[in-house]
């Protein structure tokens, strides 16, 4: 038997239906799982705009501070009389509180006077700022985030270039505008816990944030210098942060808003589930109340005509669905009322076949007592006319066919007293043969006995009448041959022998007589040929064993795979 001959198992009607009813309501939760992954984008889009509208509101706060530093300076310059280190510097910074330091710086670069003390003196030639304020086309400039000298802090430079009376350089005005005051500018006070506000300048460093330093330049790469971008990104310490960047008008800098990234199930995606919960509600309703109706109403009534189904295949033919009838719906009752009106109709033709059954044994019956009682007659009739024989010869062939017809008579005889006609049981058979065959041998008379060692199996009639002549013969030979001068008293011995092994079932004949030459055919032809069409009747072959002291045994040997079980018929109904 291969794998696809083997039955495989189905899913019960209930899970199938479960299925099918879950499948057809899934529009409700398609609609549902849209709607709640819109509000989750809505919720997420809102937190993008609202981190971004933090960002434009601080980003506008430090550019009016940025945006100051131009009029202070063109103010201070109204006021140039040639002297500008004779300015009153530090009554102009004590007026800018958000402003570090403010300095002259001559044209070769070097600052002659400023607010902060140890700067005058310093040389600037090599900052960005002073080279654009001198060979640049615009007269100021705002530097980026650079780390004072003097001041030892970032700050932002403010410069505006200084000319004298013929338009040429002559040096230029310095502010300085520390990057912590910058930072001040954008902090909110109504920001959500873990919510920061920083600075970061164009080549990626963070100002005033507990969570980054430096940005590299694939995260610098993200942010459009015009209008700003928002990402994701981890921190220092691999917490996984949104930044929502707006760039500072017309600055190196940049605004940035940053706040954790919301777990996958964040309050906000669960308050969004609210939108969801009521499809699923709605979709686990309709599928519990579906399937408890197809339960009520179906599947608990086919479990029900199912049992009642078992039951007359059991034989109780006069249970009837009473419970379908009077609960179930039309459609149950219906199949209920069929499955009674079935069993009904099993039920006579069962009991009209019995009885014909029971008819036919007992003409059966009739027919092997007849048939044995004709035989005995034939029997005798053989008798009586070999009384009036003189011939040896004759005389032995008529004994021989007595003999014959006696054996067939004790087959018939064992048929008609067993009750089952269409089989017997090989113990109390061949048992039961054995001693009609001593008897009709005389063997208690002449001196040896015929025993039966029998495994027990029920065998058909038509193999057990080919065994029992096969029997009959193979007894009646020996007791002719091997014991015709036995003396009366000894202990010869005839024995029936039925095995039954895996491989094959054997029926043997032996003997412990007198021995005799040649084989069974030379003792009787006729014998030798009933033996050998026996032995086909019933699947078997005959065989011959001959001992070195000339006993002899033979036997039937049916193989497993010729044997032919008796099958009680499937007609008949045992209750």
């Amino acid at each position: 038997m291969t794998t696809e001959d083997l039955p495989r198992r189905r899913l019960s009607l209930r899970v199938l239906l479960l299925l099918i009813f879950a499948a057809a309501l899934s529009p409700v939760l398609v609609i549902g799982g849209i709607r709640w992954s819109g509000d989750v984008e809505r919720d997420a889009q809102y937190r993008r705009e609202t981190m971004t509208l933090v960002a434009r509101v601080a980003a506008s706060r430090a550019e009016s501070l940025l945006g100051s530093a131009p009029s202070i300076l063109n103010l201070i310059g109204t006021g140039d009389t040639g002297q500008p280190c004779d300015l009153p510097l530090k009554q102009i910074l004590v007026a800018l509180p958000d402003f570090a330091n403010f300095g002259v710086v001559g044209a070769d670069g070097i600052v002659k006077c400023s607010t902060q003390e140890g700067a005058p003196g310093t040389d600037v030639n090599a900052r960005e700022w002073f080279k654009t304020v001198r060979d640049g086309p615009k007269p100021f400039v705002l530097s980026g985030a650079v780390f004072g000298q003097v001041t030892h802090q970032w700050v932002v430079a403010s410069a505006l270039r200084r000319e004298t009376a013929t338009g040429a350089f002559d040096g230029a005005y310095a502010l300085g505008l520390p990057v912590n005051a910058l930072v001040s500018q954008l902090e909110h006070s109504d920001l959500p816990r873990n919510y920061e506000v920083s600075l970061v300048d164009a080549s990626g460093r963070v100002f005033a944030s507990s969570f980054w330093e430096m940005f590299d330049g694939a995260t610098m790469a993200k942010v459009d210098p015009e209008n700003g971008g928002f990402v994701q990104l981890n921190s220092n310490q691999g917490e996984s942060r949104q930044a929502a960047v707006i760039p500072l008008a017309g600055h190196e800098f940049y605004a940035m808003v940053s706040a954790p990234t919301p777990p996958p199930i964040a309050l906000e995606n669960v308050a969004a589930f609210g939108n969801f919960a009521l499809p699923l509600m709605a979709w686990l309703l309709a599928l519990v109340t579906a399937w408890l109706a197809m339960d009520r109403l179906v599947l608990r009534w086919l479990d029900y005509l199912r049992r009642i189904a078992g039951l007359y295949a059991s034989g109780k033919l006069s249970v009837q669905p009473l419970r379908a009838r009077r609960q179930a719906p039309g459609e149950i009752n219906e199949l209920a009322d069929t499955l009674e009106e079935m069993a009904v109709r099993i039920r006579d033709r069962t009991g009209r076949m019995e009885t014909a059954l029971a008819t036919r044994d007992a003409a059966m019956k009739e027919i092997h007592h007849r048939v044995k009682n004709n035989l005995q007659i034939i029997n005798s009739l053989l008798s009586l006319q070999g009384r009036k024989l003189n011939d040896p010869a004759a005389i032995s062939v008529l004994d021989d066919a007595r003999a014959r017809i006696n054996a067939l008579s004790l087959i018939h005889s064992s048929l008609y007293e067993n009750n089952n006609i269409r089989a017997v049981e090989s113990k109390s058979f061949f048992t039961q043969l054995a001693g009609n065959l001593a008897n009709a041998v005389g063997a208690e008379d002449r001196g040896f006995r015929i025993t039966a060692s029998i495994d027990d199996e029920t065998i058909d009639a038509d193999i057990a009448v080919p065994l029992a002549l096969f029997t009959a013969e193979a007894v009646t030979n020996a007791a002719k041959h091997a014991f015709a001068d036995f003396t009366p008293g000894s202990s010869g011995l005839i024995e029936i022998i039925y095995k039954i092994d895996p491989d094959a079932t054997v029926l043997t004949i032996r003997d412990n007589g007198a021995p005799y030459a040649g084989a069974v055919g030379a003792a009787s032809s006729v014998g030798a040929t009933l033996m050998a069409a026996f032995a086909k009747q019933a699947r078997g072959k005959m065989e011959e064993d001959v001992a070195p002291t000339g006993r002899r045994s033979v036997r039937i040997r049916i193989l497993a795979a010729d044997r032919v079980p008796y099958v009680e018929s499937d007609v008949i109904v045992h209750y």
